[in-house]
């Protein structure tokens, strides 16, 4: 039975244009929110101007809220001491050695072609430059040639050789041993680090140099302390006569000195000092620097009474006087919107365009803005109801633990809630992104503060990284209470860098942190992940689990109907499980789609040859009758899939674990039997599965695996090279085929495959083998049907 057709929503969003027209709608509407959630409250003391420096100052002030004043003399001094720790950057051309031995080879070509065209001209240059010899003299009318031909010759080596060493290649007839001993000899010489002088280097000896290589075959760059071993180009060549007695020993005495005469000519430095890299490299590391904040807290005293004003004091002012401005004038709202459409925008688009994993559905875009909003608004009210706690809790309790309380309440505000849920129903590539999106944002809606930024990132990362492949409730409480702790760390981090580590007031924070983390986010998480899935049709690890329980009814049925697809399913899940942990997939999503992939042979199972035990059904049919009803059994199972009301990404694994697969044992038999009978050859499109091909790494690993547990029933030795050529003969045929043209799956993920299922099945035969020495393999008596499959 072929899938219902996609909706009209689906129908419409298969435009790029349309996707394209929701992705601007969905920034639009993020900043559109951010501008009304990030505008900084209204403040308007009276500021004293930077004419003010050194007079006294009248009055108290203090500080409305929290205030994080970027200091840019310290930033500047940090920034520079950054920018002069990068080591100097050089390239390293990796080919040198191979276009010199080009360059030799085309150079002796050309000779030689130059030669065979000179005597096609007569019998006679035919003779002369058959009489050439290293020990004679040229004829005069060759000689004249052979300089008019030099220039070419010089063109083609890049180098100029003296007339004299030129004649004496041409000599040889410009022979090919000539040309192969003065590669090898160029080969071993433009081998090693070659640089045009060595005073070059005089200023890095005592750091060293950072080298990359470039060119045909790029490698990881490397660093090199140790100066005294990269040559300049006058050793380098000093290295040629070195090497000529020992490599040119073959040759005649003045054919190896042309020959080592013309490489040093040649030979040219491979490493060169690359400016553009290196002081690219020095801006990276002064951007990393972080500004150098001065970190002002709510309450706290900016200047007293009598006090004379510093440069520091005029630092916060001028921060005090942008957030007065702030609330007067309403562009900065809409630049707060901007600023979030910005950050929107460039991480996403990044993470399209470098980041393999992130390929978002038009759902997931809208789930990701949704959290967005919904986070900056939870943060925001979360904040709004700290402040309007504060004074309440330190009039209502005795003065010290209220000051403690009231302490401990913005810390707790729920900062990694998103990355939680991001990472919970998405994946983690995902989980970071929007991570780094949300941090920036979260930090300006705390009035600009470094603190709740680094805390929105720390504790975002640290919680999309604890919930991975949650399995029980009881997990999320475990990723809520690790992502606390990330927070604690962090404030204390900051309590540290302001001298107020070892404080009551900084035990109060980290206390607030961690309660917040271990309380509210789990049970916000556990609250509104339901509705979102129920809303954009997810399936979380939780789900999967119960899926995963064998006392599921459709597996309960299963193996009553056909216990053999019932254990060729566990089996599959178990190598699909260890293979999905190895390749970075997820290996429960792997293991239940395993478990589930064959539902539909329990309507005939019979007709499979895992569930045959003596006669063969497909005997007595038509090979297009037996193909038909190997093919009905995906459309069968993915009936049985929906009545049982699986989730849609289990269901995926049905028909795409066969893709568009031949079923090749009775499409060959159709052909043989159409042959004999003179008839029509069969329609190939009617043995073949409907598919699609596998969408996912997951969906992939589950195909080679049915394949390889399929043929591995035929087996006559469990070695383990026979069964890693088993495998590897699956997973070349998979690719072959095409199949695998759809997913994301690497040939670095298929060699780790290739690896885990060849251990995983060693190890279960071993444990079968140990438990009771069974005897020789038998031979199977029946051919069947879907192993010829996995074959074909």
């Amino acid at each position: 039975m072929p899938a219902p057709p996609p909706t009209l929503t689906a129908r419409i969003l298969r435009f790029r244009r349309v996707r394209q027209a929701l992705a601007l709608a969905l920034l639009a509407l993020v900043a559109v929110s951010a501008a009304f959630l990030l505008t900084p409250s209204r403040f308007t003391p009276t500021i004293p101007a930077d004419d003010a420096l050194g007079t006294l100052f009248s009055g108290t002030l203090k500080a409305n809220r929290d205030y994080d004043v970027f200091d840019p003399e310290t930033t500047a001094e940090k920034r520079e001491e950054a920018a002069r720790s990068v080591w100097p950057v050089y390239d390293y051309d990796g080919s040198a050695a191979v276009v010199l031995q080009r360059r030799i080879a085309d150079a002796f070509a050309g000779g030689r072609d130059a030669l065979t065209q000179w005597k096609q001209k007569g019998a006679s240059r035919a003779a002369k430059v058959a009489a050439l010899r290293p020990d004679r003299k040229i004829d005069s009318e060759l000689y004249k040639f052979l300089l008019a031909q030099r220039d070419e010759f010089w063109k083609a080596l890049q180098a100029v050789v003296d007339d004299e060493e030129y004649v004496e290649l041409a000599k040889t007839g410009f022979d090919p041993s000539v040309q192969r001993a003065a590669e090898r000899l160029a080969g071993l010489a433009a081998a090693g680090f070659t640089v045009e002088e060595r005073g070059l280097l005089a200023a890095d000896r005592e750091r060293g140099i950072i080298v990359r290589t470039i060119g045909d075959a790029p490698a990881p760059e490397q660093a090199v302390r140790d100066i005294d071993r990269i040559r300049d180009l006058a050793r380098a060549r000093a290295d040629v006569e070195r090497l000529t007695p020992e490599q040119l020993a073959d040759l005649q005495p003045r054919t190896a000195r042309a020959v080592a005469s013309l490489v040093r000519r040649a030979l040219r430095p491979n490493l060169a000092y690359d400016d553009v890299e290196t002081r690219r490299r020095q801006d990276a590391k002064r951007a990393q620097v972080k500004p150098v904040l001065l970190q002002v807290r709510k309450g706290e005293k900016i200047i007293g009474d009598g006090e004379q004003i510093t440069k520091t004091h005029l630092l916060i002012f001028h921060a005090l006087r942008a957030a007065g401005r702030a609330s007067q004038d309403e562009q900065v709202r809409w630049g707060g919107g901007l600023f979030a459409a910005l950050i929107c925008a460039a991480v996403f688009e990044f993470g399209r365009r470098n980041v393999r994993k992130f390929r978002l559905r038009s759902r997931d875009v809208v789930l990701l803005a949704a959290l967005l909003v919904g986070q900056l608004l939870i943060v925001r009210g979360a904040l709004f109801g700290a402040d309007a706690l504060h004074d309440f809790v330190r009039d209502s309790l005795p003065p010290r633990i209220g000051a403690y309380v009231a302490q401990a309440l913005p810390a707790a505000v729920p900062y990694a809630l998103g990355s939680l849920l991001v990472r919970f129903l998405l994946h983690s590539e995902a989980a970071i992104l929007w991570t780094v999106a949300f941090a920036p944002l979260c930090g300006l809606l705390a009035g600009g503060s470094l603190q709740a930024a680094a805390a929105a990132l720390v504790g975002g990362v640290v919680a999309a990284d604890r919930i991975g492949n949650a399995g029980s409730r009881s997990a999320v409480f475990r990723a809520g209470l690790f992502a606390g702790l990330a927070t604690a760390v962090v404030l204390g981090a900051f309590a540290m860098f302001q001298g107020r580590l070892w404080s009551w007031e900084t035990a109060a924070t980290v206390a607030g942190a961690v309660l917040g983390g271990a309380v509210m986010i789990p049970l916000l998480a556990l609250l509104i992940a339901p509705i979102l899935e129920v809303v954009f049709g997810y399936v979380t690890d939780i789900q999967l689990l119960k899926l995963a329980n064998f006392n599921h009814p459709v597996l309960k049925d299963l193996i009553v109907q056909a216990p053999g697809t019932y254990h060729h399913a566990i089996l599959i899940g178990q190598l699909v499980d260890e293979a999905a942990r190895e390749i970075g997939a997820n290996p429960l999503l792997a293991r239940v789609g395993a478990y589930y992939h064959d539902i539909g042979k329990g309507k005939n199972p019979l007709y499979f040859g895992e569930n045959q035990k003596g006669e063969n059904r497909h005997d007595a049919l038509t090979a297009l009758m037996s193909a038909q009803i190997i093919q009905r059994h995906v459309p069968e199972g993915v009936d049985l899939a929906r009545a049982s009301k699986l989730p849609r990404q289990v269901i995926d694994f049905i028909p795409q674990h066969h893709g568009t697969r031949l079923i090749g044992y009775f499409f060959h038999r159709a052909k043989d039997e159409a042959e004999r009978a003179g008839a029509t050859p069969p329609n190939e499109a009617e043995f073949r599965y409907l598919g699609p091909k596998p969408q996912t790494r997951e969906a992939a690993l589950v195909m080679i695996a049915d394949m390889v547990v399929a043929t591995a029933r035929n087996l006559a030795s469990v070695a383990p090279e026979k069964l890693r050529a088993l495998v590897d003969r699956a997973i070349q045929a998979t690719v072959a085929e095409g199949q695998l043209d759809e997913c994301e799956i690497t040939l670095r993920d298929l060699e780790l495959t290739a690896q885990s299922f060849a251990g995983s099945l060693g190890a279960l035969y071993t444990s079968q083998a140990e438990a009771a020495p069974p005897p020789a393999a038998p031979k199977l008596r029946v051919l069947e049907p879907a192993a010829d499959l996995k074959r074909a």
